[in-house]
């Protein structure tokens, strides 16, 4: 599965996030993760049904997570609504410090991660990894991969325990097959260290959310350090700038949709009026990500009437003319320049699109207004939203005799996921004042040419704080996105399987592929509506009914 790229900023803030936005926020969501609702997870296992997590009332799972211990550091200017993010319009000028004793006792451990973007120096030639290390008082000494070829590089270090690093990072979609099992044999259970109120010991930690620890509960343990995700990951952008140029406005409902893209359209101008948005057509009509209780039955996404409506409206809209013709030819690598260029002027894409889009396009194009719709059910109503994964990333510590070391690594996770206005927290995202980042008029930290190189999201991706938006390098982006989610927030809810870590059983691996296939068929006109049905029914046969009752199994559970 490959990552967007990651262009570079202006400011190292916007360096920083451009850095972490390769997940669900930035076009990697949960409609696109779940493909054709099919799979929860990269990984396939045995032939039992075998829950390895759960965000709902598991009793195994309950007795692993740790208590959830809330901070007060900073009060958001843009309050939280139903878990949406909470922004902050300003940095702060004074830090706290968050963890008071130098955490480390000179231990030195390897760490493996991804990276989808100019992979930094080596820590021999790092001043960022330097500095860190010094204020942790150990050495993490990290392994950077390839991010496009990661899941590839986990398999092959987990066949092998005695090379696996001392503390791996390893993102949701690239869980290995039959995880539940190896993690066991390679990893180490935290929850002796860490469920219930023993996670008092790490303050900052108790601060990370339940269901993020929840999703990093395998095989009865607790295993993964979670980077949370945010509520809402995906949304419809539309060019605000260009819109008020012609007097109109956002559509509201979907027929809205395809006319404003039509009126948009001008082949003369080189301009059309959308991206393919199949993933934001499935958010529109409520598709639900993978499952959906029907009168106590399970209906897989695919059989809805949801999802069959969205396939009528993505081929009404294609068959428009309004979608951009690299787009119908399926280029999508480049949507995101055609939408920046104002060669189309609709889009659907992760939220973490927006910001690093600013950052390419207001330098040379101070008029560039990037906006999200508010979501709208196909008639105009109000949307159904489902939340995204509550953690897009774990990091796993590899199973050690000696507890001292399990404790000095957690003491270094605590320093890791120190929350925003904290001391730690600007050492970790921006590196050192003066050597990585100077700060402007407004307090905003911008990079130095050495910060540019050297920092790196390495630190962050072993843990991270709850999910924040202080990125305040662009006038009012803050505050319009935090109220913008905050407007979604009420809308969103938890699909039937939410925060469950299943397994399927191997041979059910490739059962979703036809409909992806389908999906595109049908929208360029290639294949008709009816041809859904044609391809249920061999889904059905080929082991869809199976699968259906492999996760009734856990309804009953």
């Amino acid at each position: 599965m490959k990552k967007h790229d990651s262009s570079a900023a202006a400011g190292l803030g916007a360096t920083k996030f451009n850095r972490r936005s390769f997940l669900g926020l930035a076009g990697i969501s949960a409609v696109a993760l779940s493909t054709a609702g099919l799979l929860t997870s990269c990984g396939k296992g045995a032939g039992t049904a075998q829950v390895t997590s759960s965000s709902g009332l598991a009793e195994s799972v309950a007795k692993v997570v740790p208590s959830f211990i809330p901070m007060d550091l900073v009060t958001p200017d843009i309050a939280s609504v139903n878990g949406s993010t909470p922004g902050y319009v300003t940095i702060p000028d004074k830090l706290v410090k968050s963890v008071t004793e130098v955490p480390g006792k000179g231990g030195k451990y390897k760490a493996m991660t991804p990276a989808w973007w100019t992979v930094p120096p080596a820590l021999a030639d790092n001043s960022y990894y330097q500095a860190v290390n010094k204020a942790i008082g150990a050495t993490v000494d990290f392994q950077v991969n390839d991010g496009n070829s990661y899941g590839d590089k986990i398999q092959t270090v987990l066949a092998s325990p005695k090379d696996v690093p001392d503390w791996v990072v390893i993102p949701s979609w690239n869980l290995p097959p039959r995880f539940s099992q190896a993690v066991t044999s390679v990893f180490e259970d935290l929850s002796p260290h860490l469920a219930g109120d023993k996670i008092k010991k790490y303050p900052n930690l108790a601060n990370l959310p339940t269901a993020a620890w929840k999703y990093g509960a395998f095989a009865g343990g607790l295993y993964g350090l979670p980077y949370p995700s945010t509520l809402i990951t995906d949304a419809f952008f539309y060019r605000k700038d260009v819109f008020t140029e012609l007097g109109l406005e956002a559509p509201k409902t979907a027929d809205e949709y395809i006319s404003i893209a039509k009126e948009l359209t001008d082949p003369a101008k080189k301009r059309w009026g959308s991206e393919d948005v199949w993933s934001g057509a499935q958010i529109m009509f409520g598709v639900a990500p993978k499952w959906k209780l029907v009168d106590g039955a399970l209906v897989n996404k695919i059989e809805t009437d949801e999802y069959r409506a969205a396939l009528e409206w993505i081929a009404k809209l294609f068959a428009s003319g309004a979608v951009h013709p690299d787009a119908v030819a399926g280029n999508q690598q480049q949507s995101k320049s055609r939408f920046e260029s104002g060669a189309s002027l609709m889009a659907s894409d992760g939220l973490g699109s927006w910001h690093e889009s600013l950052g390419r396009v207001l330098p040379t194009n101070p008029k560039y207004d990037m906006a999200p719709m508010d979501f709208f059910a196909p008639d105009g109503g109000d949307p159904t939203l489902f939340r995204g994964s509550p953690a897009s990333i774990f990091s796993f510590i590899k199973k050690n005799s000696d507890s001292a070391k399990i404790e000095e690594m957690l003491s270094l996770a605590n320093f890791f996921a120190a929350p925003f206005g904290t001391e730690e927290n600007q050492l970790i995202n921006y590196g050192v004042e003066g050597v990585h980042f100077t700060k402007d008029s407004q307090n905003i930290p911008q990079s130095t040419d050495k910060g540019l190189a050297e920092v790196t999201s390495t630190y962050s991706f072993l843990v991270s704080p709850p999910v924040v938006n202080s990125k305040v390098q662009y006038p009012g982006y803050v505050k319009t996105a935090s109220e913008w989610e905050a407007r979604q927030a009420p809308f969103v809810v938890e699909e039937q399987f939410f925060g469950l870590q299943i397994e399927e059983p191997n041979k059910f691996g490739s059962l979703g592929k036809p409909f992806d296939d389908l999906a595109k068929d049908i929208a360029r006109g290639r294949k008709k509506i009816s041809d859904l049905d044609t391809e249920i029914a061999t889904w059905k046969k080929n082991g869809g009914d199976e699968l259906r009752e492999f996760y009734t199994g856990f309804l009953s559970a």
